[in-house]
């Protein structure tokens, strides 16, 4: 007698986890969203500061006279990925690079690599809150650490040529972006970028320092302070590869 009610029962139950399937399967399927292109790097970010293992710089210290020879041991590209916890997608990515340069002093190698704030639609050359979108890091590459472990950012591109000096990070950091040239040493440069960092350069281990960059030459002069006594090293010569 009770054969049909289970016979029902089990149709009835079948029929549902159809139709539960039926629901399911589209969310399933769904593709997921393809991820945005990578921004590229500013063409004029990597003229001052992107170059090929073969490039070395030669500085002289202003004071003692020593030299000191430094070269690019090493060179990659990478894209970074920014996840979006909340979507769980990649919502930004952009190129990248790592470079590692080593001193005739010494030491352990600095690790340069670009560092983002702000969203892709922001354009390459903008700032939001007062901070420049694109920014190079510079640390001191030390065991089981990476380019962003202890590092220090020395050169924030905004172009703001001839202002009065930005500063960034509460004071931590101070540009300007000179259009008349520039004489250092024996040579004179176009479109230098001071940067002043006069609180703590983690990648010259806390001591202040004062970066000059020049395009297609990278760092033609960084004095830092070491106790409150500068030392300035001056570029002399070099071979640039980009």
């Amino acid at each position: 007698m009770d054969t049909p009610c289970l016979s029902v029962a089990f149709v009835a139950m079948n029929r549902w986890r159809w139709l539960s399937l039926l629901l399911v399967v589209p969310f399933a399927c769904k593709k997921p969203e393809p991820e945005p292109e990578a921004m590229p790097l500013p063409t004029e970010l990597k003229a001052y500061t992107l170059f090929e293992p073969g490039t070395y710089w030669i500085y002289q210290d202003s004071a003692s006279r020593q030299l000191d020879s430094v070269w690019v041991t090493h060179r990659e590209a990478f894209v970074t990925r920014r996840w979006d916890q909340q979507y769980n997608r990649v919502n930004e990515k952009y190129e990248n690079f790592r470079l590692l340069t080593q001193s005739s002093r010494g030491g352990p190698e600095r690790v340069y690599s670009v560092f983002r704030t702000c969203g892709l639609s922001i354009p390459e050359d903008a700032s939001i809150s007062g901070y420049p979108c694109w920014t190079i890091r510079r640390g001191l590459s030390l065991p089981n650490s990476t380019a962003d472990e202890g590092s220090t950012t020395v050169f924030p591109y905004r172009i703001a040529r001839d202002q009065a000096p930005v500063g960034y990070l509460f004071g931590e950091l101070k540009s300007y972006w000179h259009t008349a040239p520039v004489p250092i040493g024996n040579t004179t440069y176009a479109d230098v970028l001071e940067v002043n960092i006069p609180l703590s350069d983690r990648s010259e281990y806390g001591w202040p320092s004062h970066y000059y960059w020049a395009p297609h030459v990278g760092i033609v002069r960084q004095r830092t302070w070491y106790n409150d006594q500068p030392q300035t090293w001056t570029l002399v010569r070099s071979h640039i590869v980009q």
